[in-house]
């Protein structure tokens, strides 16, 4: 085994264990998102408000989060709660999707049973939904692919 050989294939393990380990971290997250969608019951939630917040991520950074405030009813109990539907660095998007829930409209909510004002709103069966932990696995499977590619790169 040459120099470059030896170099290729601890690329490769550092990438193998990397991909890995992203891979089994983001399998509590599926089943958690499976859990509010099996075991989390629906109900219908009304929009109360709907706002875009910063929050400061340094001193010169900050993020915009989508703020929904809901009212429900669990049991004959009102439930106002507040709900982050959607966050990220670029304002236009973030009040873009706070504005797909204006107030006074009516979405399904999912609610913990347990502790009825933590609510989900969009949950589903969908990308959206499962986005985290679909970029975190999807992350993981690059660097097994990437480390698959070394370990082949250095038998060369």
């Amino acid at each position: 085994m040459n120099q470059r050989s030896g170099i290729l294939q601890a690329i490769g393990v550092a990438n193998l264990i990397i991909g890995v380990i992203l891979v089994f971290f983001s399998l509590p997250f599926y089943w958690h998102q499976i859990e509010v969608l099996r075991m989390w019951p629906a109900t219908d939630a009304q929009v109360l408000h709907s706002d875009v917040v910063v929050e400061r991520i340094s001193q010169h950074e900050q993020f915009y989060s989508a703020r929904l405030g809901l009212l429900y009813t669990i049991d004959g109990k009102p439930i106002i709660t507040e709900v982050t539907s959607f966050q990220d660095s670029n304002y236009r998007k973030t009040r873009e999707r706070a504005d797909e829930f204006p107030a006074g409209s009516h979405r399904e909510i999912r609610y913990d049973p347990h502790n009825p004002a933590q609510a989900r709103i969009g949950a589903g069966w969908n990308l959206r939904f499962f986005a985290l932990p679909l970029i975190v696995s999807g992350v993981g499977i690059l660097f097994c692919v990437v480390s698959a590619v070394l370990f082949v790169a250095a038998r060369r």
